[in-house]
């Protein structure tokens, strides 16, 4: 695997992006209607990952990765323990942000944690019909997941304060309950995106659909809502999936259009 690990600072904020798996070539129209296609230049290193904050003295994990194993051993190389985990701040709940919240006997792999996620998230995942439609395995998993997060799970249906300077923003499309986390510093403002932005163009134009989220048109209202409060509180932008490690800030262009700039072209 590349590199594991990028640290960083924001203002009071130390952070840690975790790479969880290694990067796969992609293609940018894959994810493009075809209005949008690119001519050349469309493949790009598409990242995974996931991150850990200390904010505010409390131990933050945002997403926990594909597997039990890697986002620990992360953990423990920067002196951090499952078990210093404070709060597993969920963007949702595909394999590649929560399969990592079990360890190989299905207990929970972080279990001082709170852990948080959006009601619809949750009301969509524990239903018995979403449940049914699964695959025997990915059945297994779920059922697992639910009975070991019964006790320790916190549901945001609106945005809120999950904590003191902790924002739950509801961000759907892309999944039904899909949510963003804004933290407050001492200046500007940070803010974890998850699956919001898969490459740099949904950030630059944030009315274009990925096709291949759930619900295309409703993942492009919500960018047009938190692209320019992004850009207009000067956050810096943590993703999921924009080439590693996916953090930069938003300038606005015009009316329509933005500005990603990664975190090299912003120190």
């Amino acid at each position: 695997m590349e590199d594991l690990l990028y640290s960083f600072t924001h203002e009071d904020i130390e952070g840690v992006v975790i790479r969880i798996a290694d990067d796969e070539i992609l293609s940018i129209n894959e994810f493009l209607a075809e209005m949008h296609q690119l001519d050349e230049g469309d493949e790009y290193e598409f990242a995974y990952t996931c991150c850990y904050l200390k904010y505010r003295n409390r131990h933050i994990l945002i997403d926990a990765g594909f597997d039990p194993d890697t986002t620990p051993g992360a953990l423990e190389s920067i002196d951090v323990y499952p078990e210093d985990i404070d709060l597993v701040l969920l963007t949702h709940a595909d394999r590649d942000h929560v399969a990592g919240l079990l360890m190989h006997d299905g207990t929970l792999n972080y279990p001082n944690a709170q852990h948080i996620i959006g009601k619809a998230v949750w009301d969509h995942l524990t239903h018995p019909e979403t449940l049914d439609s699964l695959d025997n395995e990915r059945g297994r998993f779920y059922r697992k997941l639910i009975r070991a997060l019964d006790e320790s799970i916190q549901l945001c249906d609106r945005e809120m304060d999950v904590t003191d300077g902790i924002r739950f923003i509801p961000s759907p499309g892309h999944r039904e309950g899909h949510a963003v986390y804004q933290f407050e510093s001492t200046g500007t403002p940070l803010v974890h995106t998850g699956d919001s932005f898969f490459h740099p163009l949904f950030a630059e134009h944030p009315n274009w659909a990925n096709v291949t989220d759930n619900i295309p048109i409703t993942g492009a209202d919500s960018r047009k809502l938190l692209v320019p409060r992004l850009a207009e509180s000067k956050a810096m932008i943590l993703s999921s999936h924009i080439p590693f490690p996916g953090i930069g800030r938003l300038e606005q262009i015009d009316s329509e259009s933005y500005q990603w700039l990664p975190l090299e072209s912003t120190d």
